[in-house]
């Protein structure tokens, strides 16, 4: 018995350290479309209106529901609230609601609504269960909401997909080639096979013609995610057989042959096992793509850990493809279990999915280190509140990935916040959007965050608590919420935010918005220096305290040398002259200079005289001890006598 425990031991540290033992897969199978086709420009296209389909073969297929995975049925009971809870949210920087309208409502009878949409540099492009529309960027609808049919409208007749608008949406923009990628599964087809659609506009416009490819799979490719990826368009899925889950799954199709319109371009498909789902893949936003040859990233979540995977494609040959688990990241520790998302005026409690990494994994380089944002539903506190535990991962040069910072926002006033979009813009600001209801609360859709540099300390939300939209009504007769809201950068200035999530006018008749918001703070300036008056040939060093995130600044020393600076924090500028000078600091970052430029004076004598002052090493000492005395006169004394 000694020897088994021993052992068990052994196996226990070994999996619960932050790095674990690879195990590299080889596809399963490498796949040329089951069809393809190019559409006419959807502007040409006769609208679908959205209207209710016929929807209870889908209960019968997916076992649509957390808990399917085990890693969580033995958490440990949480005592008191989340370690790293933050329960203030008042004081801070506060965002600008830029546009804020309607996005498309519940027009087809379903539920929940899967919202999510992507901003281009000139649309905003939703997509839901089961219908979409596409507006211009000051909120402007130039397509009114559309079955999603009418996006593969011609391109199924006669296929066993024919006019499958199941659901499960994403639409993305990819920046690096400035095109739009739409996808859905298709399950209720006619030769027990499931298909994944998905469409690449063949050009920037969204309006205009569309290649469209359908894949085939042999399980039910459920909850697929998507990621752009400079060497191809990415997702997982979940995969059921018969009822029963089957494992997770990561894919890959060629990036470079769909958007060229290739009717061969191939996916390679990776099979996880049962142990694994609800992965997510990364989605690259910014300007600086991946370093080269840089692996794709996939993340899931388990008890108290993130799973970090990298994927290798090789389109020339992809047999040689790898998918392998290469590193487990210990967070601090959560529970998913116990939630209760109250409303208010009724019993009925909304559903966290507490059980998988929320949309999205964002990523982004820096040049110095690379970033990708991602976010979770815990438990707050005892009363079983929700908040959002939300995570920022950091790589250095050739280092490994590890949790720069983590924090879980739940401000207490007895709301459940959850369902919520994390994501970074240019500036390494950091926006969450999502869901908030409580007992005195409907559910309301409001944003936080963090801007860059993290002045408050790291894990914490620095940028107040902000209403986009305040319910009026709760959902009084169902618990299903999300599956999942969408938190996006507009690629036109790289910073400001676009966020979509739904909130309910009551019973079934949920709503989605749409709202941008901007972090960016006008810079306050103000500095500081080590002293008032200085002898002449003396220099002195100054001190920026300039609020708002600068990103440059303009100092100009009148008498002093040199007489202009671009740094920060400029240090020993030397004044030769007597006489009272003027010191002016100008900042100013992305949302523009600070008109109010700060000015202040020096003073430089030469009749200044030293201010004598001396340090003692030790004030006690035996006989014939030696003592140090240290001078620590100002001003530049030129003679001393002791």
């Amino acid at each position: 018995m000694r020897k088994s425990f021993i052992a068990t031991l052994i196996l226990i540290v070994l999996f619960g350290s932050s790095n674990i033992m690879a195990q590299t897969l080889s596809p399963k199978k490498i796949v040329k479309p089951a069809y393809f086709d190019v559409s006419k420009k959807l502007s040409d296209i006769e609208p679908i209106p959205p209207g209710v389909r016929e929807r209870s073969w889908k209960n019968n297929i997916i076992k649509n529901f957390d808990g399917f995975l085990d890693d969580f049925a033995n958490e440990p009971e949480m005592k008191g609230a989340d370690p790293i809870i933050q329960t203030v949210t008042e004081g801070f920087a506060k965002p600008s609601i830029v546009q804020n309208f309607p996005g498309v409502p519940n027009l087809s009878g379903v539920a929940p609504p899967d919202t999510d949409g992507d901003v281009g540099p000139n649309h905003y492009f939703q997509m839901i269960n089961l219908a979409f529309s596409i507006w211009d960027k000051e909120g402007n609808q130039l397509m009114a909401p559309a079955d999603n049919q009418t996006l593969w409208e011609g391109f199924d007749d006669g296929q066993p997909f024919d006019n499958a608008n199941d659901g499960d949406p994403i639409v993305v923009y990819d920046e690096y080639a400035d095109r739009w990628i739409a996808s859905q599964f298709a399950l209720n087809t006619n030769n027990n096979k499931y298909y994944e659609l998905i469409a690449v506009s063949a050009t920037a416009d969204p309006l205009g013609v569309w290649y469209r490819y359908a894949y085939e799979f042999d399980n039910l490719p459920d909850y697929p995610k998507f990621g752009v990826w400079p060497n191809g368009y990415y997702f997982s899925i979940n995969q059921f057989d018969n009822w029963q889950w089957a494992g997770g799954g990561i894919c890959a199709v060629d990036r470079a042959a769909m958007i060229n319109g290739d009717p061969e371009a191939e996916m390679v498909f990776f099979d996880l096992g049962g142990t694994y789902g609800s992965l997510l893949p990364a989605d690259a936003d910014g300007a600086e793509l991946p370093p080269e040859n840089s692996p794709m990233y996939f993340l899931n979540m388990g008890s108290n850990n993130l799973k970090l995977w990298e994927v290798e494609i090789d389109w020339e040959n992809p047999e040689n493809s790898t998918s392998e688990l290469v590193n487990t990241m210990m967070t601090e520790f959560f529970s998913t279990n116990g939630i209760e998302i109250v409303q208010r005026g009724t019993s009925q409690q909304l559903a966290s999915l507490a059980g998988r990494l929320m949309y999205r994994l964002q990523y982004r380089n820096f040049g110095e280190y690379e970033v990708m944002v991602t976010n979770h539903t815990v438990k707050a506190d005892e009363s079983g509140r929700a908040g959002v535990r939300w995570y920022e991962l950091r790589k250095y040069n050739d280092g490994e990935w590890a949790i720069y910072q983590q924090g879980t926002f739940a401000p207490d006033d007895g709301n459940s916040r959850w369902m919520a979009s994390a994501a970074m813009n240019d500036n390494g600001d950091i926006a969450i959007g999502y869901s908030v209801s409580g007992p005195l609360t409907f559910p309301s859709i409001r944003i936080a965050g963090q801007l860059a540099g993290a002045a408050n300390g790291l894990g914490v939300l620095d940028v107040e608590e902000t209403t986009i939209l305040a319910g009026e009504k709760s959902q009084n007769n169902l618990e299903r919420w999300g599956d999942y809201a969408s938190m996006n950068i507009d690629p036109s200035d790289g910073t400001t935010f676009w966020f979509t999530t739904e909130w309910t006018n009551g019973g079934w008749s949920w709503r989605t918005q749409i709202a941008s918001i901007d972090f960016t703070q006008i810079p306050t300036t103000d500095f500081v220096s080590d002293e008032q008056i200085i002898p002449t040939g003396e220099t002195i060093n100054y001190t920026d305290l300039t609020i708002g995130n600068p990103n440059s600044w303009e100092w100009t020393f009148e008498g002093g040398y040199p007489s202009n600076s671009v740094e920060q924090q400029p240090t020993e500028i030397h004044y030769i002259d007597e006489g009272i000078f003027s010191v002016s600091l100008k900042t100013a970052n992305l949302a523009g200079e600070n008109e109010m430029t700060k000015t202040s004076y020096i003073q430089v004598s030469s009749s200044i005289l030293p201010e004598v002052d001396f340090e003692v090493n030790n004030t006690v000492v035996c006989l014939s001890e030696v003592v140090h005395l240290t001078d620590k006169s100002l001003y530049s004394p030129i003679a001393w006598k002791w």
